[in-house]
């Protein structure tokens, strides 16, 4: 399977709840992803800065970067890209929960189709952040 890196951009009026919820769905994928680079776009709220120590310091495969102030989803995302470490780079939101097998088919794709360049994927669309088993 090919090694792939999850993209993820953060600021501060994002849920921690939510952002909880898209990292547990990231790290337990039927395919785990090498890396987890997490873009921190500008200072953060106490309880967001608990949840990425938390999840940091148990997932090694998280690593965190650090912007010293608020640039911008699309700016965040370009520093971030400078940190993976593989060519091929799956991008969430913080308030994304894939699916358990998400980063598998998606992977699949690229290994059968080597001149594909992106892919994407039909989302279900829901208000705020949902517990699910």
């Amino acid at each position: 399977m090919q090694s792939f890196s999850v993209l993820i951009s953060l600021y501060y009026k994002e849920s921690a709840v939510c952002l909880c919820q898209s990292l547990d769905s990231i790290l337990n994928q039927s395919v785990k992803a090498d890396e987890v680079i997490l873009v921190e776009d500008g200072p953060l709220t106490d309880e967001l800065n608990e949840a990425v120590e938390e999840y940091a310091s148990r997932f090694p495969e998280i690593k965190i970067v650090k912007l010293p102030e608020n640039r911008g989803l699309g700016n965040a995302l370009n520093e971030g890209l400078k940190y993976c470490t593989n060519e091929l780079v799956a991008r969430m939101d913080t308030d994304d929960i894939a699916r358990y097998d998400r980063f598998e088919k998606l992977v699949a794709v690229f290994e059968k189709y080597p001149q594909v360049e992106v892919v994407s994927s039909w989302i279900d669309e829901f208000e705020g952040c949902i517990l699910y088993t």
